[in-house]
């Protein structure tokens, strides 16, 4: 009997060894997270997913984004704000264009003018050549007949 009662508190201490106390029970439930907790996180987790973006998703933004070369490249590529003051400095403005344009107006009338003159003028030298020729042509009948 003693035998068994040896047996039985062998078992005893084994299943002791295996038990957890009260305090640690209490802290196992202190550490662990109720249901109503895990399913905040369970929710929580799943607004996390829904913004994530797939690694396709980030591929495709990556092949759509510029390397920081490529932006150097735009910047040195962009002028300045000075520089566009220059251009803006040297450009004609809408009154400086209209001045232009009322000065072509004018040189083309003024060309016109001319054009009529200059053909006025040939005109006339046409006609003083032929008179020229046939003042010419009686002198030299004229001559053919004095000398006969």
């Amino acid at each position: 009997m003693e035998h068994t009662l040896r047996q039985i508190l062998d078992k005893l201490d084994k299943m002791e060894a295996n038990m957890t106390t009260k305090q640690e029970l209490e802290e196992i439930k202190a550490n662990m997270a109720t249901k109503q907790e895990l399913a905040e996180i369970k929710a929580e987790l799943e607004k996390v997913k829904a913004n994530m973006i797939t690694k396709q998703e980030l591929q495709e933004v990556k092949a759509n984004m510029a390397t920081k070369q490529e932006l150097q490249e735009v910047k040195a590529n962009m002028a300045t704000k000075q520089e566009l003051q220059e251009v803006k400095a040297n450009m004609a403005t809408k009154q400086d264009f209209t001045l232009v344009q009322q000065a072509v107006l004018e040189t083309n009338e003024i060309i016109k003018k001319l054009e009529t003159k200059i053909d006025s003028h040939e005109k006339l030298l046409t006609l003083l050549s032929h008179r020229s020729l046939e003042h010419e042509a009686a002198i030299s009948s004229i001559r053919f007949i004095l000398t006969k």
